[in-house]
């Protein structure tokens, strides 16, 4: 067994990793964790996650036989077949959690190790990282889970139990695989939402030390450098005209100075000089260390600023390595919550159509009666759809900006070497960029989510359509079989009519 020491990031997830030791979501050594705070790989823990998955799927089949009892047959194949494939796609989701984290335990453990030492390093630049907010963030989204999940198990069980005895609580197990994959999901978002308040922590660091610089300009008392000030420059116009003008500066300092004839008088040069007013003092947050105390002294950062934006520029692509990792654990899991979310949330849109217009609902499909529940579980599974994918697609921007942070600081210093050391920097950040993606098949983006809510729209307009098309075929044959019934007995009528008045004559 292997120890990994971790800090700062896995001591505000007490709550979620005792949760999920205990459920067998994860299969580390608990005690190890409650003594000393590590990530410690388990044979136990390994053990009792495959025990945990056996007995949560067959007590997860007997509660839904308890349920629907001899009611499989009752309604048409295909219903059967995707109510089926519905209900026990929830402990399949399970199942493949509980694997993928046996599977990916060691590469789980070295992502919180390889993000407590950059927490270590960006602390030594002073970029303080409050994990506390991660601590608050799992708590709310737990509290969510536990709301959902009660609501829809309890509110399911007093509407459609007929029989209130000990052995029908069997129900709320069915809550267990839901839950446990709500769990997972909010690990996989935890991770990736660490990721995003990294970069975000070195974005606003370095949009401080810009902030700090210019507000140094602005109380700068000296004398104004003409050859910029008189000259209105965009942003790129800037970078080019600062380049060329200080690097011939440089050559005419460098050149020697000419030699002037001494019988050629030279008056004398008077320089006015402003007295000095000092000013009120401004802090200048992180970037008071780059800058000088002495408001006449124009701030000259030159090859001060380096060892930072490395640092920056090093830490970046080490985030960017780790949402890769984070990516490769959770890209399965998401491509299977996808279809499920995909197929629940437009099967239960059906139903809960057929509902309201006093149609025949499935028994798989009996909580789409209820109007409150169904729209309750269809937020519950869209939730847990949208809420991953928010948060990758937010950390791939954010992840982006850092770029746009740097330009912007070296805009902000205006200075010819910081220029050439963020043009080179930038280039190595614009070739390694963040993506998550769900196995290849599409990315975890807004726009993945436009083409899902499309599509879910699409497919429920078609069965729609194919319902009233149903309904209408159902209608006229029924007129039909009226007209038949209608002429048999006008004719069976005609003929007994016939008989009697024939009898009665004779």
């Amino acid at each position: 067994m292997s120890v990994n020491p971790v800090g700062g990031l896995l001591d505000s997830l007490h709550v979620l990793f005792y949760i999920s030791s205990i459920f067998g979501v994860v299969p580390y050594s608990l005690w190890a964790f409650a003594k000393r705070s590590v990530i410690q790989l388990s044979l136990l823990g390994n053990v009792w996650v495959v025990c945990s998955l056996v007995v949560y799927t067959g007590l997860y089949h007997v509660a839904i036989t308890n349920y629907l009892n001899d009611d499989w047959g009752s309604q048409k194949t295909l219903t059967n077949a995707i109510g089926i494939f519905i209900i026990y796609m929830e402990p399949l989701m399970m199942a493949v959690d509980m694997v993928a984290g046996i599977i990916n335990q060691k590469r789980f453990a070295q992502c919180f190790d390889r993000i407590a030492r950059l927490d270590g390093h960006l602390a030594g630049e002073g970029i303080l990282i409050n994990n506390d907010r991660m601590r608050r963030y799992t708590i709310v989204l737990l509290l969510l889970m536990l709301i959902f999940e009660l609501y829809i198990t309890v509110y399911s069980f007093v509407e459609f139990e007929l029989e209130f005895t000990a052995w029908s609580l069997i129900w709320f197990i069915t809550t267990i695989p839901t839950a446990l994959n709500s769990v997972c999901r909010i690990w996989n978002v935890t991770l990736v939402a660490a990721i995003r308040q990294r970069f975000n922590a070195m974005n606003a660091h370095m949009n401080a030390i810009a902030h700090g610089i210019l507000n140094y300009k602005d109380q700068f008392v000296g004398e104004a450098d003409a050859d910029i000030t008189e000259i209105p420059l965009d942003y790129l116009e800037k970078e080019i005209f600062t380049v060329y003008t200080q690097r011939r500066k440089q050559l005419a300092a460098a050149s020697p100075p000419k030699k002037t004839n001494p019988n050629i008088s030279t008056a004398t040069k008077v320089i006015a000089v402003k007295p000095y007013q000092p000013k009120q003092a401004v802090r200048y947050g992180p970037a008071q260390e780059f800058l000088p105390t002495d408001l006449r002294i124009r701030p000259r950062l030159e090859q001060r600023l380096d060892n930072k934006l490395i640092l920056i520029c090093r830490t970046h692509d080490e985030l960017c390595e780790i949402g890769k990792v984070v990516n490769r654990m959770y890209s399965v899991q998401m491509l299977v919550a996808m279809a499920h979310g995909f197929v629940a949330i437009t099967a239960e849109f059906y139903f809960l159509y057929c509902s309201l217009t006093q149609q025949e609902v499935p028994m798989l499909f009996q909580s789409a009666e209820v109007f409150l529940l169904a729209l309750t579980y269809i937020a519950y599974t869209a939730l847990k759809c949208i809420v991953p994918i928010f948060v990758c697609w937010r950390t791939k921007t954010d992840s982006q900006r850092t770029g746009i942070e740097m330009h912007y600081l070296a805009n902000v210093v205006d200075e010819c070497h910081c220029y050439e050391v963020v043009n080179h920097l930038s280039l190595k950040l614009l070739n390694h960029q963040l993506n998550f993606s769900a196995c290849g098949f599409f990315d975890l983006d807004m726009t993945t989510l436009y083409a899902i809510t499309g599509a879910i729209t699409s497919y429920l307009i078609i069965l729609i359509q194919f319902n009233l098309a149903a309904i209408q075929k159902s209608n006229s044959n029924s007129t039909v079989v009226s007209n038949v019934t209608t002429t048999a007995m006008t004719i069976v009528e005609d003929v007994v009519t016939t008989a009697l008045t024939t009898f009665v004559s004779n």
